[in-house]
């Protein structure tokens, strides 16, 4: 039988700039026909880019960007290509009163559209970040409007390749995630004679997404094996709160749902081979799943992340509060390893609470590093502000001439210094140096608010907030594995914000969080949805431990009696409820896990309530202790 020369390129896609996209597609194109390949295949997407939020409403942009799709199309001379674009059908209207968008593959040869040249995408993700239903029509819409069965409007396109007839069946992303859809794409192709399934996506990384996607494709195919090729971007895109990794990953799988060849993680590459060749039983291993792989890809996202999202700026340059903590400590080693050691600048800003032992492991790292490093005190701003506001006195002007004085608390004055810290020295270097200054806070912290507004929570990227600090941990200590950059004393010291004497590491004070179950409890709110109903019955019955994952002798160290576990749930949901108006007003955070705060949660301020059956429930276990 006559083989298919195929290739795949996993292209660096540059969200809302179509101009620099297509041009890529073009020359990646042309490219092709000279090396003598038959099918050349793009990402969903590719041309205007996936997640543009709103931007999708602007009529003149979606035209424009509709626009390129008869550029591409002349450039396929001899070649066949299919790429991912915007469609729009302008005599009809979408359900929002603009004009009717689709989510497309299109198809062309020799300079045409092969058939009608394009298929719609048949099933719209609403869930995480994505928010298809927003803005496109689909493919099962079309089919109820023209009360035709769906059966009819999926089918293959033939294609006559070097003398054989070839069935080729388009599909984007989530049409190969059918199981929770009525309607599976992939099975109706199958059933009308696809002998290559193709799949556009534009995919972010996700916690071992690829090996998922892999059994997955397997168990498409697994009754009627046929070439199924997925054709990945990468790069960065983001939804205003959220900056997602693309990651690549582009597939070619045999009949048989073995690896026939793969791309690179992070790099725009395109990959070749030959389909319907008997005379060759190519395939590759399955990467290994592992917890050192895990580290390797999530160690590898954040810096391609953070390398991409400063692609936005002119100055490279990136100003970080260096505590001698371990939150500052990875931010400062991701940042250096993203954009060089002459990016980073690096600043010590301590007051009386900060002790000798993290003063000299922030010098220490900035030394192994490489960076600019400078030590502020804040000691007398801090002291000054103190006394200008208790100092302050308020009158009531109703007649009655009521003198009010302020007196600071503890925690008003921690604040002070947070905010000394964010809002006045590192925004006043930042500027100096035309630079921008990044937040360090992680995703624990981030849950309950242990951070302050306009004080910790500033910058413009919160490259670590979507990692609990065990993770931060675990991380810092992959990369010393690597290369011992990050000094010991950093992991022997307790977590500290070092913001009063009750903090002293020196001391063995620190943070009041215990990150090894309250990290738990955070992944449980966010990534499960449990409310504190679903806690206490856990607790309860015993299976707490196993169900969130956290050694059940942690949770009974912490907590030796049931009033004081419901005493911590009450007061860690009560923050996390509280704390969000201070997680909406964050810098934008790269995700890396299962959920990320920002768009990937959308969370509504709507206060703290606990249901009937948690009331029950409480009542019962202090009843009975």
């Amino acid at each position: 039988m006559s083989i298919l020369k195929t290739a795949i390129a996993q292209l660096d896609i540059i969200a809302g700039h179509p101009d620099i996209n297509a041009a890529k597609i073009i020359n990646e194109i042309k490219k092709a026909q000279e090396q003598g390949v038959d099918l050349i295949v793009f990402s969903e997407m590719a041309v205007p880019g996936y997640l543009l939020g709103d931007e999708w409403e602007n009529e003149s942009f979606v035209k424009d960007c509709y626009s390129y799709n008869s550029l591409i199309k002349d450039a396929t001379q001899n070649i066949t290509a299919i790429w991912g674009n915007i469609d729009i059908d302008v005599n009809q209207k979408a359900e929002d009163g603009r004009i009717r968008k689709f989510n497309a593959a299109f198809i062309a040869r020799n300079g045409e559209y092969v058939g009608n040249g394009r298929v719609h995408k048949t099933l719209m993700p609403k869930y995480r970040e994505f928010d298809d239903e927003r803005h496109f029509y689909s493919l099962r819409k079309e089919a109820q409007d023209k009360l035709v069965d769906i059966n009819e409007l999926l089918m293959p396109y033939s294609i006559v390749f070097n003398g054989v007839e070839r069935k080729l069946g388009l599909i984007l992303c989530e049409d190969m995630w059918s199981d929770d859809y009525t309607i599976n794409p992939i099975e109706i192709l199958l059933n009308n004679g696809t002998d290559v399934i193709i799949n556009l996506s534009c995919s972010p990384w996700t916690w071992r997404k690829n090996n998922k996607r892999h059994s997955v494709v397997r168990e498409r195919i697994k009754n009627k094996p046929v070439y199924f090729i997925y054709a990945n971007n990468i790069g960065i895109q983001n939804n205003g709160k959220n900056i997602f990794l693309f990651d690549g990953n582009s597939t070619i799988y045999n009949p048989d749902g073995t690896l026939r060849c793969a791309a690179a993680d992070y790099a725009e590459v395109t990959i070749q081979t030959e389909l319907f060749n008997e005379a060759d039983n190519i395939a590759v291993s399955n990467p290994e799943i592992n917890d050192l792989r895990d580290k390797e890809e999530l160690y590898n996202g954040l810096i391609f992340g953070i390398r991409k999202f400063m692609e936005n700026f002119s100055n490279k340059r990136v100003v970080i509060g260096l505590s001698g903590g371990i939150d500052s400590a990875l931010s400062a080693t991701l940042l250096t390893k993203a954009l060089g050691p002459e990016n980073v600048y690096a600043v010590n800003m301590p007051t009386q609470y900060n002790t000798n032992t993290t003063k000299n492991a922030a010098l220490v790292l900035a030394k192994n590093l490489g960076i600019h490093y400078t030590t502020i005190s804040i000691q007398k701003s801090y002291e000054n502000t103190i006394e200008e506001i208790e100092s302050a006195v308020f009158t009531r002007f109703d007649g009655s001439e009521l003198k009010t004085k302020l007196a600071l608390s503890g925690l008003n004055k921690e604040n002070i210094q947070a905010r000394d810290r964010g809002s006045r020295i590192l925004a006043g270097v930042t500027s100096a140096l035309g630079a921008v200054f990044v937040n360090n806070g992680n995703k624990t912290e981030t849950a309950f608010g242990y951070a302050t507004l306009y004080g910790d929570i500033n910058g413009a990227i919160a490259p670590i907030a979507d990692l609990y600090k065990t993770e931060v941990y675990e991380l810092a200590r992959y990369i010393n594995q690597i290369d011992n950059i990050i000094p010991q004393t950093i992991f022997d010291i307790p977590a500290s914000a070092e913001l009063s004497a009750e903090q002293n590491v020196e001391e063995g004070k620190g943070d009041p969080i215990l990150y090894p179950y309250h990290d738990k409890l955070v992944r449980s709110f966010v990534v499960f949805r449990f409310d504190p109903e679903d806690i206490l019955r856990y607790y309860i019955n015993g299976t707490l431990g196993k169900i969130i994952l956290c050694e059940e002798s942690i949770i009974d160290k912490y907590f030796p009696t049931p009033q004081a576990f419901i005493a911590d749930l009450e007061h860690k949901w009560k923050l996390f409820k509280l704390s969000y108006f201070k997680r909406i007003q964050s810098p934008p955070i790269i995700a890396v896990s299962r959920r990320a705060f920002g768009f990937d949660l959308r969370e509504s301020q709507n206060g703290v309530y606990y249901t009937k059956e948690y009331v029950r429930l409480k009542n019962e276990i202090l009843k009975d202790n």
